[in-house]
């Protein structure tokens, strides 16, 4: 009898599942393959939404940039557009003047750059055309008003650049534009400020949003005075060139649009009352600061540091009205402080030797301004420590505002 192999192996039957074991498993294999391809296409969906989101153009500096705003000046001066311009735009036929060549100028009283558009037209085989759409808020004039001052037109580079937001589309409420000032009543006189004999402090602001039924506020049309002025600028190797004629459109950019607490009282939490004490001292300090009061400002503050010194407007007052400081809201801060939301209605001083009531004394620039104030809530006197623009409350503290000397 021959002798069995050592690498001869016995084959054992596999033991078979039963049936309802086999389809329990089949189920789970076919779940994980269906999971699987699902969750691919998820992150194929998730990869294209980050792929198409437009870049961040913060850091980036447009290479059109003052060339658009002299043409913009050109575009509303209704001048011929005598910057250097693309091969295919002609400015003789852009322009529309009379038969001795003069034009109307738009009365406007801003004109702001508020961003612009990268714009990357073509193909890989037919090659690519870059442009930038620069983007300007234009606020117009008022219909029998003194026209303003506007920018002449210049074939150089704009000896102020315009206000500056670096980004890829038009902001929601443009930084650095140029604010268009109401005016609140004539002063006829400026006037020195003390709790005595300063104008009284208004509890609330004199114009509120109309609200609706709902409780939300209305939405208004978007201002037939505001409007989007757009100037097309081809990006050639040689330079930036004025690609075609601007065009004008309707802002709609934080036009119409009412929302959002913005004086902090949506911490509803926190909000208080300001008593009479610190209302003198906020009335001291408007005074001082419309002024130039240095003096003032620093004993308003209560700073002791001998190095110190503060520093307030020139060439302005407090206006003669009784809506001249208004106290719009005031939330509890650390330590025992006090956030106040403060409106104040500044006029421009009157020039040297002129009278009230003649040579136009009356017709002063007068506008509100709106600050946070940083007070210490507590003693006879509430020491004013530190003030900002409207929305800098974060960054306030004690002697925030002082000089060293």
């Amino acid at each position: 009898m021959p002798e069995q192999s050592p690498t001869r192996f016995t084959m054992v039957p596999a033991r078979r599942s039963s049936e309802p074991t086999a389809r329990r498993r089949a189920r789970r294999i076919l779940g994980a393959l269906f999971l699987a391809a699902g969750l691919s296409v998820v992150a194929t969906v998730v990869a294209l939404a980050k792929g198409s989101t437009k870049p961040d153009l913060s850091s980036v500096d447009p290479q059109g940039r003052d060339l658009a705003y002299t043409a913009a000046v050109n575009f509303l001066a209704g001048t011929r557009q005598n910057v250097p311009h693309a091969e295919s735009f002609k400015p003789e036929t852009a322009v529309n003047q009379t038969a001795d060549g003069r034009s109307t100028p738009l009365d406007y009283r801003s004109l702001s750059w508020v961003g612009f558009s990268p714009q990357h037209f073509g193909s890989e085989k037919l090659g690519y055309t870059d442009f930038e759409v620069h983007h300007f808020l234009v606020v117009l004039g008022s219909p029998g008003e003194q026209p303003s001052q506007t920018p002449k037109a210049s074939s150089g580079a704009p000896s102020g650049r315009p206000s500056t937001q670096p980004g890829g589309r038009p902001a929601t409420a443009p930084s650095g534009q140029t604010s268009v000032p109401g005016t609140a009543g004539s002063p006829s006189a400026s006037s020195t400020v003390s709790p005595q004999t300063g104008p009284p402090v208004s509890a609330s602001p004199t114009a509120t949003a109309t609200a609706t039924a709902s409780g939300g506020a209305e939405a208004a049309a978007p201002a037939s005075n505001v409007l989007q002025l757009d100037v097309p600028v081809l990006l050639d190797p040689k330079g930036p060139l004025l690609a075609a004629s601007p065009s004008l459109s309707v802002w709609k950019n934080g036009v119409g649009k009412v929302g959002g607490r913005a004086d902090y009282t949506n911490f509803s939490g926190l909000t208080t009352q300001v008593g009479n004490a610190t209302k003198n001292q906020i009335l001291r300090w408007a005074g001082a600061y419309s002024t130039g009061d240095s003096a003032g400002l620093l004993a308003v503050t209560g700073d002791q540091n001998d190095s110190h010194r503060y520093a307030g407007l020139s060439g302005f007052s407090l206006a003669d009205s009784p809506q001249a400081v208004q106290i719009l809201s005031a939330i509890k801060s650390g330590n025992g402080q006090v956030i106040v939301r403060v409106r104040i209605l500044l006029a421009r001083a009157a020039p040297a030797g002129t009278v009230p009531g003649q040579n136009g004394a009356d017709q002063r620039f007068t506008t509100f301004a709106d600050f946070d104030l940083l007070v210490g809530a507590t003693g006879a006197q509430p020491p004013v420590l530190a003030w900002g623009p409207a929305g800098s409350a974060a960054e306030l503290e004690p002697y925030y505002n002082a000089f060293t000397n």
